[in-house]
């Protein structure tokens, strides 16, 4: 949907959104405009004028309370969603036929009370009455034109709450995935790390454990979290990093430059992980060229860089990882996931 039909849907919006004060300001409008017409064009007297814009306020406002119970009858009957043409031409029909019905009774009413038949003689000629009959069948339609622009309104806001539910579902759904299966290949390298170390140096694998325990024991437990402290993530993060740097050793270096004041706004749940895992995927990180990755903040964001240093061939990767993080903070923030790529690979993350 373009920004120019999005304005369009707000405007409407805004004028339902009280729409008794609309209505209100309608008839008061429509009687308004009535009079100065009576008035101009048929040079009708003053206080006739007042007699004929009483009525015209009696009819207009008995027509919408009538409207009011019809139309809601009609929802319970026959709804739009069951036939919009069906509906709208009984609606129109029956809603033509009482105003032509009560305009002619509180007409004859207030006539027999207040005595102006030469008045109605001389000025109830053909083209009074068509225009008479004209702007009854045009109320008639106006009304029935705003309830139904009001219905597809009401049908439009649920139908974009669903549609927007919907997608924060399936981004919550692919993201909880990516928690999950914390990528078998670095559970893999892990465990193939852990059996080396456990014949080298017992204690080293001792400490190697317990961190990959806190690894995934934090996975387990952010699970049904929407959103964590920056200061929790990074006690996580730390522990990811040790794990990798047993494997990666000086190939690997990770830069934290994070402020106090940063540490209890908030992150999406192993958002880190899945950036250093990217970068990782990506880039060489070896003795002669190690991967430098800096983490830091700056203006409520949380950065993410390192140098690009492609690998030729890319281990199987879907590509979604940061496809998912950045549909996820659509929905967590109003700022969006900013990715640039010049000299360094940069991903700015809003903090919340």
């Amino acid at each position: 949907m373009t920004c120019k039909s999005h304005k369009k849907k707000d405007f409407l919006a805004k004028i339902f959104a009280k729409p008794n004060q609309t209505v209100a300001t309608i008839i008061l409008l429509m009687a308004g405009i009535a009079a100065i017409a009576r008035w101009y064009i048929f040079h009708i007297e003053l206080k006739y004028n007042l007699i004929l814009s009483l009525i015209s306020l009696i009819v207009l406002s008995s027509t919408w309370f009538f409207f009011r119970w019809l139309y809601s009858y009609f929802d319970k009957i026959m709804p739009y969603d069951r036939g919009i043409v069906r509906r709208l031409v009984l609606q129109i029909l029956v809603s033509l036929v009482f105003v032509l019905i009560v305009t002619r009774v509180v007409f004859l009413i207030g006539s027999s009370f207040i005595v102006f038949q030469t008045t109605i003689a001389r000025e109830s000629t053909n083209l009074a009455q068509l225009a008479g009959i004209s702007s009854e069948i045009l109320l008639v339609f106006l009304l029935n034109l705003a309830h139904f622009s009001y219905y597809s309104l009401q049908q439009w806001r649920e139908n974009e709450l669903r549609a927007s539910n919907l997608e924060k579902e399936k981004s919550q759904v692919q993201f909880d995935n990516l928690k999950n299966q914390l990528n078998p290949h670095f559970l893999f390298n892990s465990l193939t790390s852990l059996d080396s170390l456990i014949h080298e140096n017992p204690a080293l694998a001792s400490d190697f454990l317990r961190q990959l325990s806190r690894v995934f024991r934090y996975v387990l437990q952010s699970k049904e979290k929407g959103l964590v402290n920056l200061e929790t993530e990074l006690h996580f993060i730390k522990n990811y990093i040790a794990l990798l740097q047993t494997r990666f050793g000086d190939s690997l270096k990770i830069v934290f430059g994070i402020s106090k004041e940063a540490l209890d706004l908030q992150i999406a749940p192993v958002t880190l992980q899945i950036l250093i895992e990217n970068a990782l995927k990506h880039n060489i990180a070896n003795q002669h060229t190690p991967l430098i990755i800096k983490i830091f903040n700056e203006d409520n964001c949380l950065i993410i860089e390192n140098p690009i240093q492609l690998k030729k061939q890319v281990e199987t990767s879907n590509g979604q990882g940061l496809t998912n993080l950045i549909s996820l903070y659509s929905f967590l923030s109003d700022k969006e996931v900013i990715i640039e790529q010049t000299e360094v690979f940069r991903v700015k993350i809003p903090l919340i």
